[in-house]
């Protein structure tokens, strides 16, 4: 049986889903897409958190090496003022233009970092603190007070950078612990061993401490012991966390020569001493030991610290690329699907427009000749009906006469002929 053509050349339903295939059905498409659509979605959500947790854990870790980098100034600032402050109690005089360049170090740290780390205020206060400090000129026990709140402030700024940058609150064990020692730890031991020796020094020479001074420096050396006994513990820790294989060698000579100063500065058997007299021209020699061997352990460990910061900065921008090159791909794979899955429905919903050259009536024409055939359609109708006319009426003549009758019959002939 033919195939339903109709004249104009299009295929009916049933011919067009025989050549075409038959069309994905309505419902499954809008299902494909919807799923499509959802995964697409959830994807998207992935990333996005991904990328968000992995941003913010990049903010963080700018900020502590902000707070790693204005350490260094901040250190020395610190190491100046004690320094100072043993001068002037001393009766010495003040290297001033030593304390105001280590001021100018951290102010142009400052105007780096001071936006992000809220330290300006708190640094604008300081500066005016030394400077009064020095217009004061004050010795002996007075500019051992006048000195002792100036440095207080400078430790508190040591803590507020700490919180700010969130040092202090780093989650890895190598990098905290690095952190507690060179900005808690140190400086404490720094401010500490400085404060025993100016205790020294302003009792009467040939004398032992007694009293209130022999209470602070007993004080003072027990949390050198402290601060010494947390630095081993942390470092230890941190060393054994670190993926930074070089972090033991480097700071193993300056770590053992601090803790070496403790123990002369603060002994063991320092609790058993409370109780009787302290040599005190002995604790000051050993108090300036720990003094010197405490800043330079505190700076190299602030340049420990900014190397594992780096490390892992690094880490978090290669995660970041990763994210990028995989939302990428994942957008191009989403929209080559959607692609696909249109482009197959298109496909199958051909109505009867075939391949040119199919040798089937109807099939591959063009508009010009569906028209030309539906013509020379109506040309053979035509001739048609007037043969039959013809037939009929020979007929009817041959009832009328010969002459009609020969008539007819040449008509018939011609015809015939044509």
């Amino acid at each position: 049986m033919a195939t339903p053509t109709r004249v104009d050349g299009r295929r009916s339903a049933p011919d067009a889903e025989v050549v075409a295939g038959p069309r994905m059905p309505r419902v499954r498409r809008v299902v494909v897409l919807i799923c499509l659509v959802t995964v697409a979605a959830l994807f998207g959500a992935v990333v996005r958190q991904s990328w968000s947790a992995t941003s913010q854990a990049a903010e963080v870790v700018r900020l502590e090496a902000a707070g790693a980098a204005m350490m260094h100034p901040m250190t020395t600032l610190l190491t100046e003022l004690v320094t100072a402050q043993s001068a002037a109690v001393r009766g010495s005089a003040v290297d001033q233009d030593s304390v105001r360049s280590a001021l100018a170090q951290l102010q142009a740290a400052d105007a780096r970092y001071g936006a992000v780390l809220g330290t300006s205020q708190r640094l604008s206060d300081l500066a005016a603190q030394i400077e009064a400090v020095f217009q004061a000129g004050e010795t002996g026990r007075a500019a051992y007070q006048r000195y002792s709140a100036v440095i207080d402030l400078a430790v508190d700024l040591i803590r507020a950078i700490g919180d700010s940058s969130h040092l202090v609150h780093d989650p890895d064990l190598d990098s905290y612990y690095l952190m507690d020692a060179a900005i808690v730890r140190l400086p404490d031991a720094m401010v500490s061993t400085g404060r025993a020796a100016d205790l020294v020094a302003l009792a009467e020479p040939g004398t032992e401490l007694t009293g209130e001074d022999a209470v602070r420096a007993a004080v003072a050396r027990f949390n050198v012991a402290t601060d010494a006994r947390l630095v081993s513990a942390g470092l230890s820790t941190s060393v054994n966390y670190t993926e930074r294989s070089e972090l033991s060698s480097n700071i193993v000579d300056r770590l053992d020569a601090f803790l070496t100063a403790a123990d002369a500065f603060a002994p063991p058997t320092m609790l058993q001493e409370f109780a009787t007299a302290v040599q005190a021209r002995e604790m000051a020699e050993n108090a300036s030991v720990v003094f010197t061997t405490a800043q330079l352990l505190a700076h190299l460990l602030l340049s420990e610290l900014e190397a594992l910061l780096a490390a892992r900065a690094e880490a978090l921008a290669q995660q970041q690329r990763v994210i990028a090159i995989a939302t990428a791909a994942g957008a191009v794979l989403v929209v080559v699907i959607a692609w696909l899955v249109v482009l197959s429905n298109r496909g199958r919903a051909v109505d009867g427009r075939t391949d040119a050259g199919d040798p089937r009536p109807g099939r591959g024409s063009t508009s010009g000749e569906l028209a030309a055939a539906g013509r020379s359609a109506g040309d053979r109708r035509g001739d048609h009906g007037r043969i039959v006319a013809a037939v009929s009426g020979s007929g009817r003549d041959a009832e009328s006469g010969p002459a009609a009758s020969g008539f007819a019959g040449q008509g018939a002939r011609s015809i015939h002929a044509r």
